[in-house]
């Protein structure tokens, strides 16, 4: 046999013994059993199924894989890999009527059968040993404490090095000092003409023109470098550039998802407020602000609460009749995003159960959710101030009158036909939600009116739908009013755009509470490791009729002092420099992520960065001039470098790095001369010959060009692209889903063609 045909069996080989098998755990097969299996088990099986049930029924104990695999009275309960041959599946499918768990109508859902077919189907991932079950911390213990970042930030200070002149400032000295204590050297800089094209791409997203090209080489003045910075910087290309990255943090997209993936037509004002803000060097404190709480802390500015879009990135089911199961999907989203972003945490694995690894309890998730917890989705805002609405309402007064007869007579005709679709709606939802969209809105608890208030979208959008109901005679007159009406058009004002924005539901806030748990309310709060006391929440709110919880939270996440948002924030700025951050899992600061490499910096840049007013630009500025970004990525490596730091974690040189989807895409526009610069505005579709940061994000329809070079999917927060990621650190349990959630069949739907 060649030695292909060698390595063919032998892959084939493998192949048949690793779908024999429970797959290996990895931080993907942890992560999602921890996120989305466990909880399922907890709350339907083992109270019949564990080592802590009254009396094991039938044999199964279903708190270790090694009792999913050696199963109870009937076999096995699981073949890892193959679905269709576990008896779980089929249990939980009631695919037989003599096998159904669990049992007496308890049928888990279609999305909990889902969660746990795909999990039999990924190999049965189980975190630890294969007898590891979940652990209760409890309380918060000395060691966990010790960990790194949960330490406050370190007053550090640029370490004396001898290095023959090579650092431009103080970032080189903790570079050198590293390499130095390794035995390494970096690298000499990169040629004149890579620089500008590594910079233009860095900061603008756009590759150089010849002719800029040949003008930064030939320009011998000592500043030529600075002053290329400057301008980039300068560049409102800058704003579209690393709005992407925020994006993608934010999971921004331009449609709901989910299986209709209707269109947003009013998302795109958040994009372009990213943009301006970026260019204008916003304060990274302020800019967290106006997106966590701007409806509360400048309750008047029309812009601000564009910024509040932040809070409406989730998807949504536009037919969900579980609309309790719905509001609390968005909540969990909204504190996974949170933990994510600003935190550098994966809190979602507290939502069930103390956190397995990290010291996250289980009612730090919900004091976190607590923050969230009085929030109302609001589409009826318009952008506009009150003189420019005032105005407008002045000008519509006029139209009122002149058509109030044709109007009359068109309510007349549309009336019963809305009615009935709206009533038509509110009847497909169980009979506690229709209670609670027929319910007197004064007479609502703020949670119900939360509720009613998300069923009642059903029945908006059957609103929409009712014309198909006028018929005959009746439609006919129904026409020649609507052309009649047309014709005062002229007197119409246009109505400012509304904004897709929230506000507290009320100065009330709903209650919070454990689920499963005892029924006190959770109050709002912090990570018990670094305040275990409640949330100081004002008496009197900065806005009316809001409960100012928002504004607590905002204030403590942009707090100078807080160890976790600072060090997050520079690291993922380094990230989008160098490829990859001082931390290499830039959302995940816990355990299961990576050690600093560079902890000294780290905490040197972050107290920079807050003493730099927030600047990103001075950040830039700061990272971009120094020797450590300007070296060459070309250099050979000796063997000691091989051996010593393959990986480059010490950087004795520069990382090469593949464009971005949008890059590449961008970069094939310019070249060809169609690129077309105009900013901002409504999205276009990807046809268009636009800046890829102005064409539509739809989650369910994709670019295929974005697709095949790794462009996020935009359902989580993504802190890096797949092709930056060591694997298994990006794909958390969240992201196995993403591609697939809210297709077709739901969350575990077949990915389109090419994924």
């Amino acid at each position: 046999m060649s030695r292909l045909g060698q390595l063919l069996a032998l892959l084939g080989a493998l192949s048949i013994l690793a779908n024999s098998r429970a797959a290996t755990p990895n931080r993907e097969g942890e992560r999602f059993f921890t996120g989305k299996v466990q909880p399922i088990l907890s709350e339907h099986c083992h109270s019949c199924h564990s080592h802590n049930a009254d009396k094991i029924k039938g044999g199964l104990v279903l708190d270790s894989l090694s009792g999913f695999l050696t199963g109870g009275d009937s076999g096995p309960a699981i073949v890892p890999g193959e679905p269709g041959k576990s008896l779980l599946v089929k249990a939980i499918g009631y695919a037989d009527e003599d096998l159904q768990m669990p049992p007496k109508g308890k049928k888990l859902s279609e999305e909990q059968i889902r969660t746990l077919t795909q999990w039999v189907k990924m190999g049965a991932p189980w975190p630890g040993s294969e007898t590891n079950k979940a652990i209760a911390r409890g309380k918060i213990t000395d060691e966990d404490r010790k960990w790194w970042s949960f330490q406050p930030l370190q007053k550090v200070s640029p370490p004396d090095v001898k290095d023959g002149g090579w650092s431009r400032n103080e970032i080189d000295r903790f570079i050198y000092a590293k390499l130095a204590a390794e035995d390494l050297k970096p690298s000499p800089d990169a040629s004149r003409q890579t620089l500008i094209r590594r910079l233009s791409f860095d900061l603008i997203g756009l590759p150089p023109t010849p002719e800029e090209v040949d003008a930064f080489v030939s320009d011998t003045s000592a500043d030529a470098y600075e002053k290329l910075i400057e301008r980039l910087l300068s560049s409102r290309h800058y704003g579209e550039r690393w709005a992407r990255h925020w994006l993608d943090l934010v999971r921004y997209a331009d449609s709901d998802g989910y299986r209709i993936d209707d269109y947003r037509p009013h998302a795109w004002r958040y994009r372009d407020y990213v943009i301006d803000a970026l260019n204008s060097d916003k304060p990274y404190d302020r800019f967290v602000k106006e997106q966590l709480a701007g409806d509360e802390l400048w309750p008047r500015e029309k812009e601000i609460m564009v910024a509040t879009t932040f809070l409406r990135h989730w998807i949504y089911e536009y037919n969900n009749r579980d609309v309790k199961g719905q509001w609390t999907t968005i909540l969990n989203d909204l504190t996974d995003t949170t933990g994510d972003l600003f935190l550098g945490l994966g809190v979602q694995c507290a939502r069930c159960h103390d956190h397995k690894f990290d010291p996250i309890l289980q009612k730090d998730y919900y004091r976190l959710q607590a923050f969230f917890a009085p929030i109302l989705p609001r589409d009826d805002f318009p952008l506009a101030t009150a003189e420019e609405h005032a105005a407008y309402k002045e000008k519509l007064r006029k139209w009122e009158e002149a058509t109030a007869e044709i109007r009359r007579e068109i309510g007349e005709i549309e009336a019963p036909h809305m009615l009935a679709a709206g009533e038509m709606a509110i009847t497909k939802f169980p009979e506690d939600i229709q209670e609670l969209v027929r319910k007197p809105r004064a007479e609502r608890t703020p949670y119900e009116h939360q509720i009613a208030d998300l069923a009642y979208r059903q029945v908006l959008y059957e609103h929409t739908r009712f014309h198909s109901r006028i018929k005959g005679q009746q439609k006919d007159r129904w026409e020649t009013l609507k052309k009649q009406l047309a014709e005062f058009d002229h007197l119409k004002p246009a109505a400012p755009p509304p904004v897709f924005s929230v506000t507290d539901v009320g100065s009330e806030a709903p209650a919070t509470f454990l689920p499963k748990g005892k029924k006190e309310p959770i109050e709002p709060g912090f990570l018990t490791l670094l305040d275990d006391k409640p949330a100081t929440i004002p008496v009197v709110s900065t806005a009316p009729n809001s409960t100012g919880r928002r504004t607590v939270l905002a204030n403590w996440i942009t707090d100078p002092k807080n160890r976790l948002t600072t060090r997050v924030i520079v690291n993922r700025v380094w990230q989008y420099h160098f490829g990859r951050g001082l931390v290499g899992t830039s959302s995940d600061f816990g355990k299961l992520g990576e050690l600093p490499s560079h902890p000294e910096l780290l905490d040197w840049l972050a107290q920079r960065f807050v003493e730099d007013g927030w600047s990103f630009k001075k950040l830039h500025k700061l990272i971009l001039t120094s020797a450590t970004y300007r070296q060459s990525a070309l250099a050979p490596a000796g063997d000691i470098t091989k051996m010593k730091d393959p990986e480059n974690r010490w950087l004795w040189r520069m990382n090469i790095r593949r464009l971005e989807s949008e890059q590449i895409r961008d970069a094939l526009l310019a070249a060809s001369g169609e690129l077309d610069t105009n900013p901002g505005g409504a999205p276009v579709d990807a046809s268009k010959a636009r800046r890829t940061i102005y064409t539509k994000v739809m989650r369910n329809t994709r670019d295929p060009l974005l697709d095949v070079f790794d462009a996020p999917e935009n359902f989580v927060s993504t802190g890096q692209r797949n092709h930056d990621a060591e694997p298994g650190v990006v794909n958390d349990e969240r992201r196995v889903l993403a591609r697939a959630r809210a297709r077709d069949g739901g969350p575990f739907g077949e990915a389109k063609p090419g994924h």
